[in-house]
């Protein structure tokens, strides 16, 4: 039975770890093969280059996020370290080609695959909110999340007015009869019709700027991916400043995207951004924030419009979700040497 160390991240190697395939070691020199989830930079980086120049086993990589590979690419074209690195799909495979890395690259799947969920019937319209992830907070954030803000509150500004008659008969009054008032006895539930805006955060979002409904998920917790998948199974639309990681699961799981242009990397982690490759899909429509209600209510109202544009996304970048990914990657871990 081989010896595995292996280092995890953004949960894409949690159902790997629970294989009874391998032997987990927690010491890399007495492993009989790394499996990382990058070998670019940081720990993960140090280790490489001593295992380069002393351990000599051989190291698997595991794409961790949507658009990984773009670190092998100009401006920075990192070295790989890796003896096979597993692509979740079509897209990451020809960025390693052009890299030259080819030799090292398998089309697995992504393990996320199997943490995909159906979506639950549910009242009103819910939009997501999922902010850019860098090292501070970014201004186009707060730009694109507060126009979101002016168009839920101007909806339920609508819904109060269409509705104001027969809230006057229902809102029961706290002064006149306290007693008889119970969560269940307000009309939410005439409320709750229009938009609904949540925003997924992370320990680098300003928490002060975003009024209103807030989920935290953090990419290192062991119930991230989890988390991320639970809550879009309650979405309808999700919105953001570029196309990431849970941008590819919300497609996944048919539910639009809409992104805001304007955005543009610089420095993250020390490193130099600002020329990457930005990832711009069919599946996702792209606007200016001015034209961000019109396009949000064009997605809402016609869901299905770009259905197979987003299912060929899918399958380009994440790979076929009738697949085993996790199984393709354990096959590759075994036959390394």
């Amino acid at each position: 039975m081989k010896k595995v160390y292996i280092k995890n991240f953004n949960g894409v190697l949690d159902d790997v770890m629970k294989s009874e395939e391998f032997e987990f070691v927690t010491d890399a020199r007495d492993a009989d093969v790394l499996v990382l989830w990058q070998d670019i930079r940081g720990d993960m980086l140090e280790l490489c280059k001593i295992n380069d120049e002393y351990l000599h086993k051989p190291v698997v990589v595991v794409q961790h996020g949507r658009g990984a590979t773009r670190d092998y690419l100009p401006p920075n074209s990192f070295k790989s370290y890796a003896t096979k690195y597993c692509c979740w799909g079509q897209k990451e495979y020809d960025r390693l080609q052009k890299a030259g890395f080819g030799d090292k690259a398998i089309i697995t799947g992504s393990p996320l695959i199997k943490r995909l969920r159906p979506r639950e019937i549910h009242d009103g319209k819910n939009i997501i909110f999922v902010p850019v992830i860098t090292t501070h907070e970014e201004p186009e954030n707060i730009i694109t999340y507060w126009e979101l803000k002016k168009i839920e509150l101007s909806k339920a500004q609508d819904v109060l007015r269409k509705h104001s008659k027969e809230l006057k008969d229902m809102w029961h009054s706290w002064v006149i009869d306290p007693d008889s008032v119970t969560a269940d006895s307000i009309p939410y539930h005439i409320l709750n019709k229009g938009w609904r805006v949540l925003t997924k955060a992370t320990s680098v979002h300003d928490k002060r700027l975003y009024i209103g409904d807030m989920v935290s998920s953090l990419q290192h917790n062991k119930s991230h991916i989890d988390d991320c998948t639970k809550l879009l199974t309650m979405m309808d639309c999700v919105v953001g400043n570029e196309e990431g990681t849970f941008q590819l699961l919300a497609m996944a799981m048919d539910i639009p995207c809409v992104m805001v242009e304007g955005f543009s990397y610089k420095n993250y982690g020390g490193v130099d951004y600002t020329t990457i490759e930005v990832i711009k899909t069919d599946g996702t429509v792209w606007c200016d924030d001015k034209d961000l209600e019109k396009i949000i209510d064009q997605e809402l109202n016609e869901p299905s419009r770009l259905k197979d544009k987003r299912k060929k996304v899918v399958e380009d970048e994440f790979g076929d979700v009738n697949s085993n990914p996790v199984q393709n990657i354990i096959n590759v871990i075994k036959e390394v040497s």
